[in-house]
């Protein structure tokens, strides 16, 4: 049973503070918007994975491989959106807008909070990278862990891996945002671009990624 929990928190520490699509928007969703958008983001994975280890253990190893492909060329065009709206924000902020006034569209707390779910949901549910992790080494793995430990195996295994997923980012949210609150002025803008760029590749790299596996 330890070494099920072994492999989840290995693996999920690993995911957590690989750079990825989710960690990007991480970055400037709490840059922007502070704390509580980071955790949002960092919880998108729990709202998201389930049906993807299900489809993963039942019938990703049937899909043909440009199913994956396909999910990497939109995954990338959402993630290229993403960059740009981010990059239009920091522009704004550039030019004289307060922060909260550089925001795309200055909205209620509420609204705020569904619109960054939403973001990270769409992000993660796009983002080919937990299809090919459950598709290969994680259906896998469940699958072993249950044969040799019953269903305690892949329950250890899936707390240990979402426990490490969702924790590591979540501290990622919280040093960022402490930061945050020392970026003044132009340090602001230049970090704010900087994840835009950061975006911006990622969804270049994603969009190749899938196109590459198409041809």
């Amino acid at each position: 049973m330890l070494t099920a929990l072994f492999l989840g928190i290995s693996y999920g520490f690993t995911a957590g503070i690989s750079p990825g699509p989710m960690l990007g928007l991480l970055i400037t969703q709490t840059l922007q918007r502070g704390w509580r958008a980071g955790n949002l983001v960092a919880l998108a994975p729990l709202i998201t994975d389930l049906p993807i280890i299900v489809l993963a253990v039942l019938l990703i190893s049937q899909l043909p491989a440009s199913a994956l492909g396909w999910l990497a060329v939109a995954g990338g065009l959402f993630v290229l959106y993403l960059g740009c709206e981010t990059a239009l924000t920091a522009y704004r902020y550039a030019h004289g807008a307060a922060p909260s006034q550089a925001l795309s569209s200055p909205i209620p707390a509420g609204a705020a909070s569904s619109s960054v779910l939403w973001r990270a949901v769409v992000t993660n549910a796009l983002n080919p990278h937990p299809y090919l992790f459950w598709g290969t080494v994680g259906a896998q793995l469940l699958i072993r862990n249950y044969e040799e430990q019953g269903t305690s195996g892949p329950i250890l295994l899936l707390l240990g891996f979402y426990a490490f997923l969702v924790g590591t980012k979540l501290v990622i949210s919280f040093v960022v945002n402490r930061s945050r609150h020392c970026l003044q002025g132009p340090l602001y803008h230049l970090v704010l671009f900087l994840s835009a760029l950061l975006l911006i590749a990622l969804g270049l790299w994603l969009f190749a990624e899938g196109l590459r596996s198409l041809l």
